[in-house]
């Protein structure tokens, strides 16, 4: 279903401020088609030492096509030293498919 599939990508950062400025960057770039932060609760180990900490998730929704330059973009743009950028190609219906498509350039 390669025809039907697009880029999803998911990454953390620290505040709302910055997880509106990546989201921004992006759309204004028309690198994605739509992104999505929320406020979550972090736990992990950095430096040898137990973190417990408030991150904003940023969810992006993107083509294909821009897997290894919106990588790049991303790691840019981000205010982390480090940070975690999971991409994975999604099965999506036809319409939605279409859409991102045709936001993204």
């Amino acid at each position: 279903m390669t025809n039907s599939t697009i880029l999803t990508i998911y990454t953390t950062i620290s505040n709302e401020e910055e997880a509106g400025k990546l989201i921004r960057t992006l759309l204004e770039k028309r690198r994605i088609a739509c992104g999505v932060s929320w406020e979550a609760n972090s736990q992990y180990n950095w430096k040898g030492e137990a973190v417990n900490d408030g991150e904003f998730v940023v969810f992006l929704k993107s083509s294909i096509r821009f897997e290894n330059s919106l990588m790049e973009e991303i790691e840019k743009i981000h205010p982390y030293d480090t940070p975690a950028i999971l991409m994975n190609e999604t099965r999506v219906n036809r319409g939605y498919f279409e859409w991102v498509e045709g936001e993204v350039k």
